[in-house]
């Protein structure tokens, strides 16, 4: 659970400093999900939105010093004060594909645990949390001597990550909790996702199959006897006429629906012509707390959000609420603290479904959370949204320090005195492209700054660019 302002009613407030201090924990999905994650460390790098004054933050790779300057020049956390501890380099079977990830074997380091007592000092440490509940980090914190300084300890400790993750899990809970999810079910093997399939099928409905960890859209694919369906959150449709046409399917990518075995599947119903939101909750010891709104946005896959949620009629938006508070209450009674991100489409007939819960910290908790909420102030969410951008493929830049002066030469840059223009949320991706979020008083505003921002970086940039 990482802490965020106090006037984000709800979420608890540690003060760091002096003699207390906290460990925030950048890493990513574990590896007992995720084998592809081995490019995160310009990813997990926005952890430095939330650090405060003295705060020990561990990160994959070092920081990226001008994103560090840029975020503390506007949450006016003094940079001085942050201590930063990176793992040596994992060897053997972690190898390089990982030096980007904080994989078990790095978190254990004896070199890495003594760099990070003497960064810890003889103070207090009164709150350990990390992007993701790995049971390394709390074996971390036993080695630390400061397991009860991490909310969850025990859940994350016996691998609850995976279930609070878990697509399939998910389905579980919110049966349990009677929060409506699309048709369909959980499959144990092929024949019963074929038969799933069928009876959706049948119906005269497309079907997606999902994977149970992948997300961004890229673990799910469409059948459908349609060809008008196109792949909106998912990563194709794939044409069905027959029953064997759904076996052929399925026995051509069970492995990787499975994840070569290790998961079980969804088949759900669905709905074309759908809009996807989300309302994220914070799980702790005193309950449950709502942090944020906001739509998703797909093309195909995820290319960004608006918080909070827009133009949703009221009772809409609080069955949004009001279901994922239940998904929320159930996994606080069985010990899970941290953020809470179940997703959900709302269908072109108002109805709200659930598809998915997140249990981690998600790449919206630091945009509402912290830009939003810190850096915009009060009135975000009623004189200012938030439009937030996936670096768009074609786009460029060579470097973090590049992109914001080109940003702030077009004028383009984030203004305190109007609370309006581009923040960037991340460390520089190391190819290509940061990204960012735009301020405005309203969505159409955030797109024509959007706009103007593909002249900057776009494929056919403007004549000025240097």
């Amino acid at each position: 659970m990482l802490n965020l302002p106090q006037d984000h009613a709800g979420w608890a407030d540690e003060v760091a400093g002096g003699h207390r201090t906290r460990i925030l924990i950048g890493n990513d999905f574990s590896e007992d999900v995720r084998t592809d994650r081995g490019w995160t460390g310009w990813w997990v790098q926005r952890l430095v939105w939330f650090a405060r004054d003295g705060d020990v933050l561990v990160l994959p790779t070092p920081p990226d010093e001008d994103f560090v300057d840029y975020v503390t020049s506007l949450t006016a956390v003094r940079k001085d004060s942050l201590s930063f501890v990176v793992p040596p380099a994992g060897g053997g079977d972690e190898g390089a594909a990982s030096q980007g990830m904080l994989t078990p074997g790095r978190l254990a380091d004896p070199e890495f645990v003594a760099e990070l007592r003497k960064a810890v000092g003889g103070r207090e440490v009164t709150h350990l949390s990390a992007l993701w509940p790995d049971p390394a980090v709390s074996r971390l914190a036993v080695q630390l001597g400061v397991a009860h300084a991490m909310p969850g300890h025990g859940f994350a400790a016996q691998g609850g990550g995976l279930l609070v993750n878990s697509k399939s899990m998910f389905r579980a809970v919110a049966g349990g909790a009677g929060v409506p999810v699309p048709q369909g079910g959980v499959c144990t093997g092929a024949d019963a996702a074929e038969r799933m399939v069928l009876d959706l099928l049948e119906g005269g409905e497309a079907v997606v199959l999902k994977h149970d960890f992948l997300s961004g859209g890229r673990g799910n694919e469409i059948l459908s006897a349609d060809p008008t369906v196109r792949p909106v959150g998912a990563r194709r449709v794939v044409p069905v006429t027959s029953p064997g046409d759904v076996r052929d399917y399925l026995a051509d990518r069970w492995s990787w629906l499975t994840g070569g075995g290790r998961s079980r599947p969804v088949v759900e119903r669905y709905h074309r012509d759908s809009s996807a939101y989300f309302a994220e909750y914070l799980i702790s010891a005193t309950g449950v707390h709502l942090g944020g709104t906001g739509e998703l946005l797909s093309a195909p896959y995820a290319v960004g959000q608006v918080m909070p949620a827009q133009g949703l009629e009221p009772e809409v938006l609080e069955q949004l609420c009001r279901g994922a508070e239940r998904l929320a209450q159930a996994l606080h009674a069985i010990g899970y603290r941290g953020v809470l991100g179940p997703d959900a489409i709302v269908t072109p007939e108002r109805e709200v479904l659930f598809t998915e819960f997140n249990g981690r910290v998600t790449g919206s908790t630091h945009i509402y959370g912290v830009i939003g909420r810190s850096v915009a102030g009060p009135g975000f969410g009623r004189d200012r949204i938030i439009l937030e951008r996936v670096w768009p493929e074609g786009w460029s830049t060579p470097s973090f320090a590049a992109a914001k002066a080109r940003l702030t030469e077009a004028g383009l840059a984030y203004r305190p005195e109007e609370r309006t223009g581009v923040v960037f949320t991340n460390a520089f991706d190391g190819t290509n492209g940061v990204m960012y979020c735009i301020l405005a008083e309203t969505p159409d505003q955030a797109w024509a700054c959007d706009r103007a921002m593909g002249a900057l970086f776009g494929p056919t940039p403007s004549a000025s660019r240097p």
